[in-house]
């Protein structure tokens, strides 16, 4: 049984209503973090990441999330409404995907609706009818604004990141400038350090200042040594262009030299 929901209870010809009053110090559902996070997003953004104080209902979730622009109108086609939601397994993280047949050039319904986004500033709207697994709503809508710009259409390169290489001895963290903000689900669980015999250091990565800035902070001290920060080829950007290729590359366009097995990495010593 959910909190609030109401029941309808048939017993020898009797029939019965009632419903589970919410406990008066329920902590209610609420949005605790919306990425990217930065201001001003590309036009071409593709994916957004919507993350929840408690484990949410899935059921129907797209009928609760919407763009709206300055003119208050609500967007229609702007949401891939998958039929099993992204959902991390503890069930807080939503992974919206912004309509890619729509953000990709040469598709379909690029050619019939364009792009999603022009250049102006919109809302998200969650709206406070999504529940949390025991059924009951959010207080009030979360809306979140944001500005859209340019296009982005160059894939991110990691010979432009800056390392800021923490002391021997400590457990200061690495810290790592990204020359943009890199997409938030893409970079989880797909960066690790490992030292010169290839062993991996353990620790905790996390992205700050607008998902512009990797942080590692590591279980144990640094020692005296050589390491190598190694990258999947598939973190993106926000407009999905990953390491090893664009998101947006012609239909009819192919090349030798893009190749998803590539290594990425970067050099750096502790002394």
């Amino acid at each position: 049984f959910g909190w609030d929901q109401k029941y309808t209870l048939v017993y020898n010809h009797i029939i019965e209503y009632f419903k589970l009053t919410i406990p008066e110090n329920y902590e209610s559902l609420s949005v605790t973090e919306i990425y990217p996070s930065a201001p001003i997003l590309p036009s071409n953004l593709l994916k957004l990441y919507i993350r929840f104080s408690k484990p949410i209902n899935t059921a129907f979730v797209y009928d609760h999330i919407r763009f709206i622009n300055l003119a208050g109108d609500t967007l229609s086609r702007t949401i891939l409404p998958l039929e099993n939601p992204l959902i991390s397994d503890d069930r807080r993280l939503l992974t919206i995907w912004i309509e890619p047949g729509r953000q990709k050039r040469g598709l379909g319904p690029n050619k019939e609706l364009g792009a999603v986004f022009n250049k102006e500033t919109y809302r998200l709207i969650v709206t406070k009818d999504i529940k949390d697994i025991n059924g009951v709503s959010m207080q009030e809508d979360f809306i979140h604004s944001f500005c859209i710009g340019n296009t982005d259409r160059i894939k991110p390169t990691i010979n432009d990141w800056k390392i800021g290489i923490p002391k021997i001895n400590s457990i200061s963290k690495l810290l790592i400038q990204c020359s943009e903000s890199l997409d938030y689900g893409s970079v989880q669980g797909n960066i690790h350090i490992v030292d010169k015999s290839m062993q991996e250091i353990k620790g905790t990565w996390q992205l700050l200042e607008q998902e512009t800035i990797l942080s590692f902070q590591p279980r144990e001290a640094w020692k005296k040594g050589d390491y190598q920060i190694l990258c999947n080829p598939e973190i993106e950007d926000l407009a999905g262009n990953n390491l090893s290729r664009l998101f947006d590359t012609e239909i009819k366009k192919t090349s030798n030299q893009e190749t998803t097995n590539q290594q990425y990495s970067l050099e750096f010593s502790i002394n």
